[in-house]
């Protein structure tokens, strides 16, 4: 599987947020960009209100997401929807390694809203020190809230302030959910969103993530 260093794919990635093109400013994010990378790489090819749908923004703004990622030849258009190119497919290939597919959290246990969602962010536990970065990535997208557990030794573990930390017992409902979801290893950080709609959720619970990316 061919695949980029990480931090190449995300300095691309933000690249291609911000191409410049006539009209106005392009109101997406890297992580628009990434999630609709990832959304037409996973289920490719897929036609444009699909697209609008999974991703939670408008047609409009999916029509110039998609004018953008063609322009950068990281999406080509065919008969049956939107499909990678070969540059496309390398960027989603590093990314897909990286990151999990979200998954909708069914136990309340850490729901702060209607909708939790889970990403697995693969070996990322030694980028993390708190959770507080990817907290505040999750809320600054619009979550209400965001947690972040590292997987060490089989066990789920939150850290907190002042050194201490708290354990998922393997006991709990939750921590078996996303072990036989996730089924993370040593190091792998979840990150655990909660927001209104499942869009928005896997939006931000994605937004937090790309800060373990590098």
């Amino acid at each position: 599987m061919i695949s980029l260093p990480t931090g190449k794919v995300l300095r691309t990635i933000q690249s291609l947020s911000q191409v410049p093109s006539p009209g106005p400013t392009p109101v997406f994010t890297p992580v628009h960009v990434s999630r609709a990378l990832l959304c037409i790489g996973d289920e490719g090819p897929i036609g444009r209100i699909e697209l609008s749908r999974k991703l939670g923004v408008g047609e409009g703004a999916v029509r110039t997401i998609i004018r953008h990622l063609v322009r950068a030849k990281v999406v080509a258009t065919a008969k049956g929807g939107c499909v990678l190119t070969a540059r496309g497919s390398t960027l989603y290939k590093t990314l897909r390694l990286k990151l999990s597919k979200p998954y909708v959290i069914n136990d309340r246990q850490l729901a702060l809203d209607k909708w939790s969602v889970a990403v697995l962010v693969k070996g990322a536990g030694g980028l993390m020190k708190r959770g507080i970065e990817q907290r505040d990535a999750a809320v600054r997208a619009g979550a209400t809230g965001a947690c972040t557990l590292i997987c060490r030794d089989g066990k789920l573990v939150m850290p907190r302030g002042e050194g201490g930390e708290w354990t998922l017992a393997s006991k709990e409902l939750l921590s078996q959910e996303i072990k036989l979801a996730l089924n993370p290893e040593n190091n792998d950080v979840i990150i655990i969103a909660s927001a209104s709609t499942r869009e928005m959720t896997e939006y931000c619970a994605v937004a937090a993530a790309l800060t373990l990316v590098s």
